[in-house]
């Protein structure tokens, strides 16, 4: 599994945006319904940031 060490907010930001905008095509063009998005996405939603924490350990060779 690939580990990220280092957090970009503005690339996460952008990550963000594509990702938000790739739900309203696809629910603008009929692929997907509301009740799905939402259960699709429902997970994330769902989860508390505030408790969470990125543990990120570097591999020496």
């Amino acid at each position: 599994m690939r580990q990220v060490c280092h957090y970009h907010p503005a690339e996460r930001q952008r990550e963000k945006e594509r990702s938000r905008a790739f739900d309203a095509f696809q629910l603008d063009h009929g692929y997907v319904s509301q009740g799905e998005l939402r259960a699709r996405n429902g997970f994330f939603s769902s989860l508390e940031v505030l408790s969470s924490s990125v543990i990120c350990q570097e591999r020496f060779d």
